[in-house]
């Protein structure tokens, strides 16, 4: 074993105890969500243990109908990142066999007779939402081995040790890690030989559609509208991450904050392919690296640990972004780690603080109560919250400000934090195409009180950070944005 293999055994999580089937056909690679064929550090696993076996390597992706919140903007995104997934195996040689489940084209059992076949099956280890399920699932059901990899960051969750609930905690342990794990990223390109590309039959009609205008319609899915001007999949998430580099990413650390209009403010815009897996964090930090154009990695050690400013760069905008990408990125993937994808709960999840303050303030009046109907309409007495919400139906996304108002206001809008969690929840998860994700629900869980501390007391929040669209007006020039989501709706 390598120094590299051994350094990398800390993403690997063995789902069952099966052994390798030397008999089987194929290694088989079940991309769930690092949905890309390259920079992937599961599909570098599936090439290892096929090249060790002397087998074809096929990477499997899969989608069905039946997920929680189904819809059109989701599938579309998904789709359009499998189109280019498909010209990207073409273009390397390798096995891509995609499954897009319709009404006369189900999908039950598929996987199961695919890791039949299998060696063994490599799939993606995320904490959350469907993702753990479906591998546990699939271990149970099958006697071949299913090991799943954590290619969610550039250090391995599991390298960070015991849960932590604060970014100044976490952040102690990136910067200690950081100079390592960058040695040890996944391969620009998977290394392929004839024999993982040698020749394998799929046991199933592969997806070949072309023409999503066409096919999408006939699906039965939710009618949320696809964001048409936000296209899915490697080539786009790479176009984006260019141009926030080259357009917004200077002036980041100090500007990132105020609401505005996508091509006006700094934020980056990359977390909906950061989800889905279409853009690795590895790229997005080294393309951002870069541009600092100072990195040294042997330097890193002289640098002042702990602190966010100057561990990454001299420049200031450098290290702000990073300090997003990696550590409170990584906190919220961590700290779900931990939970095992229970998302169920505000008891389950609030720190004992929080919990408290909330019960004791859970009897204090209400200003207005919400039906989830008016709030999904954004038909509030709130204008900045309406658009908030506005811009969340038409463009997939919230303002990274707004979103932090936006789950504030429906907490003090309903009848209890459950409710607000609940519909907190429900609107994210339906209309961003950024929802189901651990940093998605780490936002929401933020605005009752994770990852936070006490501040005053307050009726409704009790000791839980307060915000309001009055003290937005004061820090910000909002006419900006609201004239943007003005136009979003003309």
């Amino acid at each position: 074993m390598t120094k590299e293999d051994a350094y990398n055994q800390a993403r690997v999580r063995v789902a069952n105890h099966a052994n390798f089937r030397t008999e089987g056909t194929y290694v088989l690679y079940w991309t769930q969500i690092c949905r890309r064929l390259e920079r992937n550090h599961a599909l570098d696993y599936a090439a290892d243990v096929a090249r060790r076996f002397g087998k074809p390597l096929v990477v499997y992706e899969g989608l069905k109908l039946g997920y929680p919140w189904a819809n059109q903007r989701l599938h579309r995104f998904i789709l359009e990142g499998m189109l280019d997934s498909r010209a990207v195996a073409k273009k390397l040689g390798i096995h891509y066999w995609p499954f897009v489940e319709t009404p006369d084209h189900a999908g039950r059992g598929l996987l199961r007779k695919l890791a039949g076949q299998a060696v063994a099956v490599i799939t993606d280890d995320f904490p959350c939402f469907i993702i753990p399920e479906q591998t546990e699932a699939l271990a149970k059901k099958t006697d071949t081995p299913v090991i799943a990899i954590d290619g969610n960051g550039i250090i391995p969750i599991a390298n960070y040790g015991p849960v932590t609930s604060a970014a100044a905690h976490l952040r102690h342990r990136v910067h200690r890690q950081f100079a390592e794990a960058w040695l040890h990223r996944a391969e620009r390109k998977p290394k392929l030989d004839a024999i993982l590309c040698g020749p394998v039959d799929p046991p199933f009609d592969l997806w070949e559609e072309t023409d999503l205008d066409r096919f999408l319609p006939t699906l039965p899915l939710d009618d949320v509208p696809p964001v048409t001007n936000r296209v899915g999949g490697s080539v786009a998430a790479r176009r984006r991450l260019k141009d926030f580099v080259r357009k917004q990413l200077a002036g980041y650390a100090t500007d990132r904050s105020p609401p505005s209009a996508p091509d006006k403010g700094h934020a980056s815009r990359l977390s909906p392919y950061l989800h889905f897996g279409h853009i690795s964090v590895e790229e997005v930090v080294e393309e951002v690296l870069d541009a600092a154009g100072d990195f040294d990695l042997e330097g890193l050690a002289a640098r002042k640990r702990g602190k966010r400013d100057g561990f990454y760069s001299d420049n200031a905008d450098v290290n702000s972004f990073l300090d997003e990408a990696i550590t409170w990125r990584d906190l919220g993937y961590h700290w779900h780690r931990h939970r095992r994808g229970d998302t169920g709960s505000l008891k389950s999840a609030l720190p004992e603080w929080a919990l408290k303050t909330l019960a004791d303030h859970a009897n204090d009046p209400r200003p207005v109560v919400y039906s989830l109907e008016e709030l999904e309409a954004g038909d509030t007495y709130d204008e900045l919250w309406n658009a908030s919400q506005k811009e969340l139906v038409a463009t997939g996304s919230i303002h990274n400000y707004m979103r932090m108002l936006w789950g504030k206001k429906v907490l003090e809008w309903s009848k209890t934090p459950e409710d607000a969690y609940r519909a907190l929840e429900h609107l994210n998860n339906k209309y961003a195409l950024d929802g189901r994700n651990p940093n998605s629900y780490s936002g929401i869980l933020w605005c009752f009180g994770l990852f936070d501390r006490p501040w005053s007391e307050r009726k409704i929040f009790g000791k839980v950070r307060y915000m309001s669209s009055d003290s937005a007006a004061k820090k910000f020039d909002l006419e900006g944005y609201l004239e943007y989501v003005r136009q979003l709706q003309a």
